[in-house]
């Protein structure tokens, strides 16, 4: 949502957060369990109407890569586990790093202002707001969160990126000018 909309409309934006987190709990909860039930769901035509059989290829955990090359990736999509909802800064400075790379972003900006935009946009303290409501209300636990305490800045480390360039959070501009293709971090086009 815009941060205006949000400003405006508190309420429902934290019930909003709520059911987006609950959904997504439910997603993934009894090992993807309920991914089926999500599949037809989806494919109705009030939804996203889509066929059944493309929907459950990512959502059920069984993936065809292409013609004849099936493969079970449970984890293909994950809703929750690994705090997948939880708004990490790290992740949102991850994506503006690539927009100033392939020049959505044309300017060269210090490192803190993808701090500061990251902080910005991904409200942890909404997140966090939300989620103690969830637990409050005991429809989740305290388990099922990160620690709101912590700084909470990174997302713990999953393994090598695709592109095999370390990601550098707090140095934005020294991982962007890593790739030998894209803008750099502080160039100027």
């Amino acid at each position: 949502v815009t941060e205006t909309w949000a400003e405006k409309h508190p309420n429902t934006h934290l019930r909003l957060l709520r059911a987006l987190i609950r959904a997504a709990y439910w997603l993934d909860e009894n090992d993807n369990a309920n991914r089926q039930e999500a599949v037809e769901l989806l494919s109705r035509s009030s939804y996203v109407g889509a066929d059944k059989d493309v929907i459950a290829n990512s959502m059920t955990g069984t993936f065809e890569y292409e013609k004849g090359d099936v493969r079970e990736v449970p984890d293909f999509n994950v809703f929750f586990r690994y705090h997948a909802t939880y708004p990490y800064p790290s992740d949102a400075i991850w994506y503006l790093t690539q927009m100033r790379r392939w020049g959505q972003i044309p300017d060269a900006k210090p490192d803190d202002w993808y701090m500061q935009t990251a902080a910005r946009v991904y409200r942890g303290d909404l997140y966090a707001q939300a989620a103690q409501s969830l637990i409050d209300d005991g429809v989740m636990n305290a388990s099922d969160f990160p620690d709101f305490d912590a700084e909470n800045f990174e997302r713990p480390y999953q393994g090598e990126l695709i592109d095999g360039v370390p990601f550098t959070p707090r140095e934005p501009n020294a991982y962007i000018d890593r790739f030998d293709i894209g803008l750099k971090g502080t160039e100027t086009p």
